[in-house]
């Protein structure tokens, strides 16, 4: 039997990666926030522009696009998560926004009608193929001509203050996973690699914008400690830690933070790529 396209990310965001992200979606999002508002400004959006967000997850920059758009427009979203779409149609229905349309696809192959968006967005989903020139061709049929393209991918490890300063607490106990060009968190973090991808999927002035944004991960170092450990670099460092050392991991952690916590609570820098481009 020929294995089904991102079968591995299928399986892994209808199963713990999707149900953990959904016990704790308000927070995520709230971390989040400035991603999605980078996002929102480089896209342009406007009242009355038919939309495609890829790898829509809980909703949030769906529903974001969906308030921009108006009734006049249209948003369409897309995630192979079942229980992320669950969420997100939850919050659709709450919002009243009867002109956004939530499907279980993957954009990689989803037989979308030619040329129906004006722009394709995406916040963190497209970094997840396992053929990216086919999804990205794929994706690219479903926009008019000179449709647009705006999505954010993360920077290299090394490039995110978020990610380096806890880890460099939880490393002195565990070990980073081996690096591969498997699809995932830093699949997209070259963008040279981004260029190349593309262009071969027809798509021109393509500019790769590099922005410094803030996340808010806590309160206060405990807090941010516990979401950082639920995240999916969090959770692969944890796992090289013998189960009675992961205390005194996190307590260093905790205690790496608390020299970033302030009255505003814990913040740290990020570093994403902001990519546009335009369909050919």
């Amino acid at each position: 039997m020929t294995p089904k396209a991102n079968q591995a990310q299928h399986d892994a965001w209808n199963g713990d990666s999707g149900h953990r992200w959904v016990a704790d979606a308000d927070r995520r999002d709230r971390v989040m926030a400035p991603v999605a508002e980078a996002l929102r400004v480089a896209a342009a959006v406007v009242a009355g522009e038919a939309v495609l967000d890829i790898g829509c997850g809980c909703g949030a920059t769906t529903l974001d696009a969906a308030r921009t758009v108006a009734v006049d427009g249209s948003v369409l979203g897309l995630d192979l998560s079942e229980p992320m779409l669950a969420v997100a149609r939850q919050r659709v229905d709450a919002a009243g926004l009867g002109h956004v349309t939530l499907r279980q696809a993957d954009a990689q192959t989803h037989p979308f009608a030619p040329g129906t968006h004006d722009a394709a967005i995406s916040r963190f989903g497209t970094m997840f193929f396992d053929a990216p020139v086919a999804a990205f061709t794929n994706i690219v049929s479903s926009l008019r001509p000179e449709g647009r393209l705006c999505i954010a991918t993360w920077q290299p490890l090394t490039a995110n203050d978020w990610l380096t300063i806890p880890g460099a607490a939880l490393l002195r106990y565990g070990s980073l996973p081996e690096a591969t060009s498997a699809p995932g968190m830093f699949a997209q973090s070259d963008p040279t690699t981004i260029a190349d991808v593309l262009e071969q999927a027809g798509m021109r002035d393509i500019d790769i914008g590099s922005v410094t944004i803030t996340l808010p991960l806590g309160e206060d170092p405990q807090q941010a400690t516990d979401y950082l450990a639920e995240t999916g670099i969090g959770r692969a460092i944890l796992d090289t830690i013998p189960r009675p050392n992961r205390p005194g991991a996190l307590a260093a952690v905790a205690e790496a933070l608390d020299d970033h916590a302030d009255h505003n609570g814990v913040r740290l820098n990020a570093a994403i790529w902001i990519t546009t481009a335009m369909r050919n």
